[in-house]
């Protein structure tokens, strides 16, 4: 009985239940309202090279400045953990808390949690639940805001380009963008349905 469940499937758009055909490789469709069913894709280790990658160069992110500003012939330079603990020395440690947490913690957490699963069911190991696992990867993933903190870097940017004598971006602000597409693809490869199930 729970195989057979197994091959039914719900659509998104319109509610009906379908039998899905996995003989075919083709994109099934529901015969009510049209709408593509969901792909069940075979276990992908794209995600965990993303992974493993956007964790490597986010370790390189945090040796590198991000941006560096020229004032009054004094040059100084930040990086992503600089910024957050220039944030508490100012006195704002709640909104440092805050950017600690979506720029640096909950990606991270995110990419490990990845990396963790893959680990767990190529060693046949079952420490941490799938259920647990599951709520994890997802909460983490929507708390992860490492891309509003690049766009508010380019805005300050440009900003500050008549306000001081020089401001460029340095090596860790390339650095940052191939983290955030690393980090981007290996959240889009994990299918944590498939993996860990519903």
């Amino acid at each position: 009985m729970n195989k057979r469940l197994n091959n039914i499937e719900e659509c998104y758009s319109c509610g009906l239940f379908i039998e899905k055909d996995y003989k075919t490789n083709l994109v099934q469709r529901c015969p009510r309202c049209n709408s593509k069913l969901p792909v069940d894709k075979e276990l992908s280790y794209d995600s965990l090279y993303y992974a493993i990658s956007a964790i490597l160069l986010f370790i390189i992110l945090n040796i590198y400045p991000i941006i560096t500003l020229d004032i009054a012939e004094k040059e100084l330079k930040t990086t992503l953990i600089g910024a957050v603990l220039t944030l508490i020395e100012q006195g704002f440690l709640l909104i440092g808390l805050v950017v600690f947490f979506t720029i640096l913690f909950a990606p991270i957490l995110n990419s490990f949690i990845i990396i963790f699963v893959y680990l767990q069911q190529k060693l046949n190991l079952n420490i941490v639940s799938k259920p647990m696992l599951y709520d994890s990867f997802y909460f983490f993933k929507h708390w992860g805001f490492i891309e509003v903190f690049i766009i508010s870097i380019i805005v300050t940017y440009i900003k500050l380009i008549g306000m001081v004598s020089t401001t460029k971006f340095d090596i860790g602000f390339y650095v940052m963008l191939i983290y955030i597409l690393c980090f981007y693809l290996s959240n889009k490869k994990f299918n944590a349905k498939n993996i860990l199930g519903d």
